[in-house]
Formats: structure tokens, C-alpha cells, sequence
């Protein structure tokens, strides 16, 4: 690997059950453990179905880190013209006044957690706040006219 780090069991075992939609969690973060070594689960830093009552986007938009790269797997629910969907989407925040070598290790580190997230074909790279606007996670979403997005509409 080229930046030494490995994926934490428990960040794989999440994934399966956001993936089987067993985990009742919209929202987790992952980040770095103290010695860099694991990407692992950031405990307290998720957000569960059960508390979403509308405002999923504002409480997501304030889990990330002003001037601190994070990880993040989203769990979406959003209308289009034709119907339902629910997808998966994994996020890189990467701000622009984060530390150089801390943008570096997430940057070379992504293939890795990606890797363990297959199947997970949406991405979205955020670098500014101004990028992170629901409009903008409906774009990575869909290339149709999506109705709403985690109940909100658009």
C-alpha cells in the first residue's frame, strides 16, 4: 500500500451491514487511528435513521470538520422522476485549509477504503464549504431531475 495504512475489521463490517441496510445509520465517518496506521470508525460521529426528521443535510453539513479531512459513507434516500432510489455514496472531505501531509495521507489512502467499499459507485470530493450544498450531492446522485433527497424537496 502505498501509504502504509490499512482499513480497520470494524469499518468492513459497518460497510456490509450500510450495505445490507441492516445498520440503521444514514451517515458514518471514518478517519485515522492515532498512529496513522488503521482507518477506522470515528465513534460518536454517524448519524442513525431513526433521528432524521428533515434536517438530515443541515446535521450532516456540521459532521465535517472545518479544518480537519474526513471520510464519510452516506446511506440516501432521494425521488427522480422515475421512482425511489436508495444509494450509497462515499465522501472525501479534504478542506482547503486542512494540512498539507493530512490531505496527502486521505488522498493515498482512499483506493483502499474504496476498495473495501465495493459496489459503492457514487463519490463525491468535497474541498470547500461552498461545495457542500445538497444541490450538489443531488448531482453526484443522479444525472436526472431528482424530486427530493432525504425528504426535502428540491
Amino acid at each position: 500500500m502505498a501509504s502504509g495504512v490499512r482499513v480497520d475489521d470494524s469499518v468492513v463490517q459497518l460497510f456490509q451491514e450500510m450495505k445490507l441496510m441492516k445498520s440503521g445509520k444514514k451517515a458514518v465517518f471514518f478517519g485515522f487511528s492515532k498512529d496513522e496506521k488503521f482507518i477506522i470508525v470515528e465513534k460518536g460521529k454517524e448519524i442513525l435513521s431513526r433521528d432524521c426528521n428533515g434536517d438530515f443535510f443541515p446535521r450532516l453539513k456540521s459532521m465535517f470538520p472545518e479544518t480537519k479531512c474526513s471520510y464519510a459513507l452516506l446511506d440516501i434516500d432521494y425521488v427522480t422522476g422515475e421512482s425511489k432510489k436508495q444509494d450509497l455514496i462515499f465522501v472525501l472531505w479534504a478542506p482547503e485549509d486542512a494540512p498539507i501531509k493530512e490531505k496527502m495521507l486521505f488522498a493515498s489512502s482512499k483506493p483502499y477504503l474504496k476498495q473495501v467499499f465495493s459496489g459503492v459507485n457514487k463519490q463525491w470530493e468535497i474541498h470547500c464549504e461552498d461545495d457542500l450544498t445538497i444541490d450538489q450531492l443531488a448531482q453526484k446522485l443522479s444525472s436526472g431531475k431528482i424530486k427530493s433527497l432525504e425528504g426535502q424537496l428540491l
